[in-house]
This record gives structure tokens, sequence and C-alpha cells, in this order.
């Protein structure tokens, strides 16, 4: 049996690196959550009433909130959302109610580890949808 030499085992590392980025395996998996496609400024408001201003508000990279209604998976976009009110639906569940700019609401179930992100004046901001109470997004 013959054995590696020093130069295949030397450059066996930079092989499997490249396997892994070819493969998808290097890439983060998500959307850019410090820098989102649109600048949506809210006023968040956790359920112990802590009020917390953002700027760059998103949900994993993307400006929309996504839930379930009924069978069916709804997508809306910031730009159509007045605000939000967050409520207890489950272990693994919260009720959105989303008020339109429209005036019109509709109620989602979104899953408590949605996390929410954004910056404030002294660094990022993230939080559960468990812990939220509400969105106010600024128009």
């Amino acid at each position: 049996m013959r054995r590696p030499s020093v130069k295949t085992l030397t450059l066996l590392p930079l092989y499997i690196g490249a396997a892994a980025l070819l493969m998808g395996m290097g890439s983060t998996g998500g959307r850019d959550v410090s820098n989102p496609v649109r600048d949506f400024q809210a006023t968040l408001v956790d359920r112990d009433g802590t009020k917390v201003e953002v700027t760059r508000i998103n949900i994993g990279g993307d400006v929309q909130l996504e839930g379930d209604m009924g069978r069916g998976n709804l997508r809306i976009a910031f730009d159509n959302i007045q605000t939000v009110e967050f409520g207890t639906d489950s272990h693994d569940y919260s009720r959105a109610t989303v008020h339109l700019k429209t005036g019109e609401a509709v109620s989602l179930r979104v899953r408590n580890s949605l996390t929410i992100n954004g910056h404030t004046s002294v660094g990022v901001y993230q939080i559960r949808a468990r812990d939220l109470q509400s969105i106010a997004f600024k128009s």
C-alpha cells in the first residue's frame, strides 16, 4: 500500500474546504440581517413594556412578515404594515394581528422563535416573537 506524499497531505485541507464551499456548506444560509434591502424604522415594545426604537428592521434579512393563515402561508411586506400586535397562541407559536395601512387587520400564526432584528443608536437589537408585545412602523 502506498503512503500519501507530504504534498498531498498538505493540500488535503484546502481540497476539503474548497469542496465544502462549492457544495454550499460555506454559505451563511441567510440574508444580511445588518443591512436589509430597505431601511424601515419601527418602535418595538416587549412583553415588559420596554420600548426600543430601531432602524433597518428585518426578519432574517427580509422586510416582510411571514406566517400561517389557516392552512396556507401569507407574506406581508413591511410597506403595507402599520402595526403588529403579538399574543400567545401556544408553546411554539404566537398570534400576530397585523394592522395594515389600508385599515384592514389580518391574523397570522408565527413561530415563537421568529427573530426580529434592528439597529439602535447603541448597537444591534434582536428579539424573538414570543417576547414581543407590538411593532409600530413609522411612515
